[in-house]
């Protein structure tokens, strides 16, 4: 009984896995990225989230964007402060959070879409 349990658990994360690969990349983007500030408003564009990347929250959503696609964002949040996020399908993938979140949820006020480099 016990093991069936434990197989049933395996099958149900391999399914979440296959189900959203969105939110697996963005979880392995996180897991890799090393935040750094930023240096006179630069870009780095990595090719691979599988290993450590280095930057800021820009940083973080274009290597992100070019694994799952989607429009990079520049939001104000409040107190007037300014971030950067990745918006796909209606789903928000922030460096600040561990999971992606419906665009309806997601409290900020969405600028303009940074344009390709």
């Amino acid at each position: 009984m016990k093991m069936r349990l434990i197989l049933i658990a395996l099958f149900s994360l391999c399914v979440s896995c296959v189900s959203n690969p969105n939110a697996e990349a963005h979880r392995l983007a996180l897991w890799n990225f090393r935040y750094q500030p930023d240096i006179d408003n630069e870009y780095r564009i990595y090719d691979s989230i599988a290993v450590p990347f280095y930057g800021d929250c820009e940083d973080f959503s274009l290597s992100l964007q070019k694994i799952i696609g989607g429009d990079v964002w520049v939001i104000k949040l409040a107190y007037l402060t300014y971030h950067a996020a990745l918006v796909n399908n209606g789903m928000v993938y922030d460096n600040r959070f561990k999971r992606p979140m419906p665009l309806s949820g997601y409290s900020g006020e969405f600028i303009y879409i940074i344009k390709d480099q």
